[in-house]
């Protein structure tokens, strides 16, 4: 269980500061957990972090961007996470969902302290409650658990990553792993313990302390700890499996996702290591403040500029900017980069703009002139653009139409005869090949049965569909 990396060994399985709870009884990893499905489940899409959504939530090539349009507005001042037809978010200490079709209100849960987005997976929100993560049902905003993770004058608990059926949070200084259907503890980690010191000399035992962020990726949990070192643990036990020395000092933003993890550093320099061996594969820098990846994209914001990145060569693809300190967090939806603009963007002063990804040409624009900002990000899912300007507004085709919909959705889980790879020109193949290098499509279109999970989520799902359609349908 041990793995050399770049900046040392791990010391032993057990490692330092960790405690084991009531345990699962099982050390099976779920062969695939519902957080994989569509939509936009947490804080920055997924359990890896990526901010990031593929073909089913976002737009492909052939998107008719002319038809986005204002569909709805609330009246909730929050940025908000979408699964299964409904909108989620935490405003004032009360966590809210809305239908997604429509914006109407289905449920609320008053007066838990919420703080920070909740996430959603397996039929239910998880949300940050003061020193205590709290579970209510998806459908109908009932508690189901509450599990305190942090004395009272900690610091308050943040957002849950959640995967593997387990729900991971940081709070006082440690990671804490939840049985998402219990609510009960099953191991919290501290710190971890490696061998370190140069080739020529006796190695040494050093303990590095858990600093920040949660996320998960290839059958394990990332996680940064002091001086410069992410951390691999075993999803259910909280064993280390590996440690990241990056040589830098402080590090931030942490994502994991297809067989790599990409992190900023205190140098304002973007990295990506090997997940498996920890090999570095490339470093960015320019002032790097937020970043967003997608199968062998990277995309990040400097100070001035949006930049794209090809992660197979390591060369930039294309870079948009020079505006000042105005360029918000950058969204990949499939074949277009969304980022807001502040009020220095020049051109695209106070916009929400689509870049195409490949060569950075620009499809959309969103211009808010009466507006003080457009904000800073945004949350795709269902092919609609949500944005917090003073209230949750919902940007979509709402002109859409429903045949052409459904002819799509065929073409992308069945072949036609004369749509077959094998049938296409080179030219075709190629692009066909490149694109789905940049996607999991497994990911894409593995659904959930909701009818296991009883009568009451069935029929949910019913809802969802028709709530689905109505969306698909509007005029």
């Amino acid at each position: 269980m041990t793995a050399a990396v770049a900046g040392g060994v791990l010391a032993g399985a057990n490692g330092a500061g960790a405690t084991t709870g009531t345990g699962r009884g099982s050390t099976e990893l779920p062969s695939q957990p519902p957080e994989a499905a569509a939509g936009w489940s947490t804080a920055r899409g997924g359990p890896g972090q990526t901010g990031a959504v593929g073909f089913r939530d976002g737009f492909g090539e052939d998107f008719a961007f002319d038809s986005l349009e204002t569909d709805w507005t609330a009246d909730a001042e929050a940025l908000p996470v979408v699964d299964d037809g409904t909108v989620y978010l935490s405003t004032e200490g009360t966590v809210r969902a809305l239908d997604a079709a429509d914006g109407t209100l289905e449920w609320q849960c008053e007066e838990i302290g919420a703080s920070g987005q909740p996430t959603v997976a397996y039929g239910t929100v998880y949300v940050g409650c003061g020193d205590t993560v709290t579970a209510l049902d998806a459908a109908s905003g009932a508690v189901r658990w509450e599990t305190a993770v942090a004395d009272a004058d900690d610091a308050t608990v943040g957002s849950l990553t959640v995967a593997f059926g387990m729900g991971y949070v940081f709070a006082a200084g440690r990671l804490t792993a939840i049985d998402c259907e219990t609510g009960a503890i099953e191991w919290t980690r501290s710190a971890v313990e490696l061998s370190t010191g140069d080739p020529w000399e006796e190695a040494r035992t050093v303990e590095r302390s858990l600093e920040r962020d949660v996320v998960a990726a290839d059958g394990c949990v990332f996680t940064i700890a002091e001086q410069g070192t992410i951390v691999g643990l075993e999803p259910l036990t909280g064993e280390p499996k590996l440690t990241i020395g990056t040589n830098y000092y402080y590090l931030y933003d942490l994502v994991a996702m297809g067989g790599r993890v990409v992190v900023r550093t205190e140098s304002e320099v973007v990295a990506a290591y090997d997940s498996e061996t920890g090999e570095r594969e490339g470093t960015w820098n320019g002032g790097v403040r937020r970043v967003a990846v997608r199968g062998d994209t990277l995309v990040f914001v400097t100070r001035y500029e949006l930049v794209a990145i090809d992660l197979e060569s390591g060369e930039k693809r294309w870079s948009v900017g020079k505006y000042s300190h105005a360029i918000g967090v950058p969204v990949i939806a499939c074949d277009v980069v969304l980022v807001g603009f502040g009020l220095q963007g020049r051109q695209y002063e106070n916009c929400l703009v689509a870049f195409d990804i490949d060569d950075g040409s620009e499809q959309w624009v969103r211009s808010r002139s009466d507006s003080a900002h457009v904000g800073e990000r945004c949350v795709v899912a269902d092919r609609t653009i949500y944005i917090d300007d003073g209230g949750v507004t919902a940007i979509r085709a709402v002109s859409e139409d429903c045949d052409e919909d459904e002819d799509d959705d065929e073409k992308s889980e069945h072949w036609h005869d004369d749509d077959r790879p094998e049938n296409r020109p080179t030219e075709r193949r190629d692009d066909d090949q490149r694109r789905q290098r940049r996607d999991d499509w497994s990911s894409h279109f593995w659904v959930r049965d909701r009818a296991a999970n009883g009568d009451a989520n069935s029929d949910r799902g019913r809802r969802r569909v028709s709530s689905w359609l109505k969306l698909l349908c509007r005029r």
